[in-house]
């Protein structure tokens, strides 16, 4: 993973996780997001889905997740809940693989 990405927001880092199917992306850190992102509740999972990998607009998102459209900062809280989980994910996976460091290879 470069260290522009494991550094960046985390809005950058779900831009970069939405074109790993379109584009130029960062492999490494697109995949800790995935892990992390398997990790989450279905309904963030579907928020994130359809917000960074299908570019879904925000009547879409309300329709198919039953998020109240008025008042819009409804949309925002949930969407802002999924970022809050994802990151908690990905802060439990640098924890872990922090304090389990890999086993170093004997060669056998």
């Amino acid at each position: 993973m470069s260290r522009n990405m494991a550094t960046a927001p985390l809005g950058l880092r779900l831009a970069n996780w939405g074109n790993a199917a379109r584009g130029v992306y960062d492999r490494v850190d697109a995949a800790r997001i995935t892990k992390a992102w398997e990790t989450l509740h279905p309904r963030h999972r579907d928020m994130l889905r359809m917000v960074y990998l299908w570019h879904a607009n925000r009547e879409v998102i309300c329709r198919r997740l039953r998020i109240p459209r008025r008042p819009a900062q409804r949309f925002a809280l949930e969407l802002a809940a999924a970022h809050a989980a994802l990151a908690r994910a990905l802060e439990t996976e640098n924890l872990d693989r922090d304090t389990h460091p890999p086993l170093p290879d004997c060669g056998h």
